[in-house]
């Protein structure tokens, strides 16, 4: 698993597996998520994340600090 925060976009990106994306679901206007050719989920995004999540878990996940390449918590 593969978390990424792009703070000039306010965007947090889960990746959940390497597999191609097939499908696209845009659940709510900043809540996207992405499927593989078996209807798995293969990644989250997430817009607007400093709006959507309580900062408290933002900064558990010291997110204000990453980078884009942050890579996150085993997989």
């Amino acid at each position: 698993m593969k978390i990424q925060y792009f703070p000039e976009t306010d965007t947090l990106a889960i990746e959940l597996t390497n597999k191609p994306v097939a499908s696209t679901d845009a659940i709510t206007n900043d809540l996207i998520l992405d499927y593989d050719e078996q209807g798995k989920p293969v990644a989250i995004t997430l817009d607007n994340c400093s709006k959507n999540v309580d900062s408290v878990y933002l900064q558990t996940l010291n997110l204000p600090l990453m980078s884009s390449n942050y890579e996150q918590i085993g997989s």
